[in-house]
């Protein structure tokens, strides 16, 4: 037996890998349903590709492996952890409605079902690199989890953009896509290397999060998403609000989730088993069930950061009931996944590690999402 055979078998014993199986089954089987997704199935699909490859690779890889083989091996390792979301995304591509059907398979470039397994296959590997790269430069396992979910976020929201912008001219929509693709990366480039101090650790005396420069990056690039998508999509152009919703939920899952499910700090295996298993329940004996510090200032601090900005447009449109309601749908949609991340990292992060935890809260998200898109609201 090869060495990718044992490892896709060591993977299999772990609840992720068939969280995440399940995920991309339904995710890109509904992104290649119909334009009910909100934007082309292959943006759509790159989204979840990247969303699904970053929770594979949120724990860290067995030490184990490196020395079975050297590189080779630990590549064998990443392949076996993506193998399940690939797996799972190309069932659900032969499972969408839009999927192949007798003569149809000779135009397999025209189904809507093999666009979003084309964008999803994509988003794997541009966010397994993007993981890969960053795990070089971040000792944060959760800040290399959330700067690569803001990238290939980035990249995908401005590439959908820019296709929307040119839907008339595919030549154009192409060139305005890797225009786009590119942009988002330099600006992410440009972000990395501003001077930014470290900043005091969130929490009162625990480890909720690391207080490295790149965690502060990224807070002020949620940020200023969010202020950006206040300005221009519920004042200078109320008509866009359901981008500001999107950006606002896209900026919520990159910078909350990782640190909620992951321990935010580097540590032997041993010592982040340890760690994991200690129910961080507050000092003063409060029965606050379900409740932990982590992931209550995580998720918390988070939805404040990016909701007030929509907060403050609904006090100032509370007037116009037309402009008002983009508004009030971002706070509720913000609302319902901080909820929702909440509800399950408390679940899950006492009883198992921390990436179980994090593939579950994107698993469950994704269904959410299936659930919303599918039965988009009357």
């Amino acid at each position: 037996m090869n060495m990718a055979a044992i490892l896709f078998r060591v993977e299999a014993r772990r609840p992720a890998s068939y969280l995440l199986l399940l995920a991309a089954i339904g995710g890109v089987s509904v992104a290649g349903s119909g334009p009910a997704v909100g934007g082309p199935r292959t943006a759509v699909g790159f989204l979840l590709g990247g969303v699904l490859a970053v929770a594979a690779l949120g724990a860290p890889i067995p030490a184990p492996a490196g020395h079975l083989g050297g590189p080779a091996a630990a590549m064998a390792a990443i392949a076996a952890r993506l193998g399940w979301p690939v797996i799972g995304g190309c069932v659900g591509a032969l499972a969408s409605p839009a999927g192949p059907s007798g003569a149809a398979l000779a135009g397999f470039h025209s189904l809507a079902g093999f666009h979003s397994l084309a964008g999803f296959l994509l988003g794997v590997g541009f966010a397994a690199a993007l993981v890969a790269f960053l795990e070089r430069q971040l000792p944060n396992r959760a800040d290399v989890a959330s700067g690569a979910l803001v990238i290939t976020a980035g990249a995908g929201l401005a590439g959908a953009a820019a296709w929307h912008r040119f839907a008339d001219n595919s030549l154009a929509g192409r060139a305005a896509v890797l225009v786009a693709v590119l942009a988002a990366i330099g600006v992410a480039v440009v972000v990395a290397r501003m001077p930014l101090a470290a900043r005091k650790p969130r929490g009162t005396g625990r480890l909720i999060a690391s207080g490295e420069p790149a965690r502060g990056r990224l807070d002020l690039v949620g940020m200023a998403a969010a202020l950006t998508g206040m300005v221009v999509c519920l004042f200078l152009a109320p008509e866009s609000a359901a981008a500001n919703r999107i950006v606002v939920v896209a900026c919520f899952v990159a910078l909350a989730v990782p640190e909620a499910t992951i321990t935010p700090v580097s540590l032997g295996r041993g010592w982040s088993r340890l760690l994991e298993s200690v129910p961080l329940r507050p000092l003063g004996g409060g029965k606050r069930i379900g409740m932990t510090d982590l992931v209550s200032e995580s998720v918390g601090f988070h939805a404040l950061l990016l909701g007030w900005p929509s907060l403050v447009a609904l006090a100032l449109l509370a007037s116009d009931r037309e402009r008002s309601a983009g508004a009030m749908a971002t706070v509720a949609l913000l609302a319902g996944s901080a909820a929702i991340t909440w509800g399950v990292a408390s679940l899950v992060r006492r009883r198992t590690d921390g990436g179980t935890a994090l593939a579950a809260v994107v698993a469950v998200l994704v269904v959410v999402w299936m659930v919303v898109v599918t039965y988009p609201p009357a």
